[in-house]
């Protein structure tokens, strides 16, 4: 197997998820690894740099992974680029749509032009399933859907790097909704009219939100919610897409930490004269999942572009520039309303 030479930048809990995503798949040389902290270079044998720039230039890697906070990523990304490296960053692609179109701009003007950024909820069984079903078209059309995406935060939630706007840009959508926005997304198309409430309910002294409410419109007709919660006291993840012919429910999310509960996928058609059950209780398919290769499939997908000169099919810059776009209309100008 073709090795790809790699950097990893930023050595958290998703630089140490990717590192070992990395190391499964077989086909990633991993050259250096960086992080402000030296403290974490201890858990590795490879060289280990305090300085993001020194570990690029002096690594000469094929492609940089990039795991870092959310205000820095723009610029290492664009370093990168630069250098003619391919790139893989976690989400989000930056803390607004000006940072994105800023890493739009250096990726066409790139030698390598390979960036993608990880959103790995699109790689979960129950969404690749849930895709394939929608795309058989034994359910008909997508015509709305509903989504909750919460957890809870923890003693010192208000002080976390997430919730330090200059930092992270916004708080609960932008660090866990944005996932569920960019599901609606894939099986929706790009929303273009979008109604929202940005709020502080329980967490008011933050300076970020704790709970986002929004309706959104997509150009030909199609409709969601979105719920996406840090007061969501028990975890939660439900995805329901409504269908012409039929309706398919997501819930449950397999995770590092499993306290999202059981994956699973139900769905159902519709059956108005009643074939295979009563009025309003069809037969019910179930499935259940009780792995999560959604790392490994980035990585494959990510190693495939790089070496095979296979397209980048999720995760795009597009697909970034679409969701900063829509978080955009979603946060109105990051405006936050209070509850008394």
């Amino acid at each position: 197997m073709e090795k790809i030479k790699v950097v990893i930048i930023g050595m958290g809990r998703m630089g140490k998820t990717r590192y070992d995503a990395m190391k499964r798949h077989g086909g990633y040389d991993i050259i250096g690894l960086c992080d402000t902290d030296p403290a974490r270079g201890i858990y590795y044998k490879e060289p280990f740099y305090s300085d993001w720039k020194l570990c690029i230039d002096q690594c000469h890697a094929d492609a940089v992974i990039v795991c870092t906070y959310n205000v820095v990523i723009p610029d290492i990304v664009c370093y990168a680029l630069k250098k003619g490296c391919a790139v893989f960053s976690e989400k989000p692609p930056g803390r607004n749509l000006a940072d994105t179109l800023k890493m739009q701009k250096a990726c066409e003007g790139s030698i390598c032009k390979i960036l993608k950024f990880g959103f790995n909820h699109r790689y979960h069984n129950s969404v690749i399933e849930a895709k394939a079903l929608v795309d058989s078209g034994i359910l008909g059309d997508v015509v709305c859907a509903r989504g909750v995406y919460g957890k809870a935060g923890t003693p010192a939630f208000p002080s976390e790097w997430r919730n330090d706007r200059a930092i992270s840009g916004g708080g609960i959508m932008l660090d866990q909704g944005i996932h569920m926005l960019d599901l609606m997304y894939y099986f929706m198309g790009k929303f273009t009219d979008i109604q929202s409430s940005v709020n502080q309910l329980v967490w008011k002294d933050m300076d970020t939100e704790d709970s986002v409410f929004s309706i959104l419109h997509t150009e030909d007709g199609k409709v969601a919610s979105l719920h996406s919660s840090a007061i969501q006291w028990r975890h939660k993840f439900s995805l329901d897409l409504i269908c012409s012919e039929g309706f398919i429910s997501l819930n449950g999310l397999l995770t590092s930490t499993m306290s999202y509960g059981e994956e699973r996928l139900t769905y159902y058609k519709k059956d108005l004269e009643c074939k295979t059950g009563g009025l309003g209780q069809p037969i019910e398919h179930t499935m259940c999942f009780d792995t999560d290769e959604s790392w490994d499939y980035e990585m494959k997908e990510f190693y495939d572009a790089v070496v095979r000169g296979k397209p980048v099919l999720q995760g795009t810059i597009g697909d970034a520039v679409n969701l900063m776009e829509m978080l955009e209309g979603i946060y109105h100008k990051n405006s936050i309303m209070q509850a008394e």
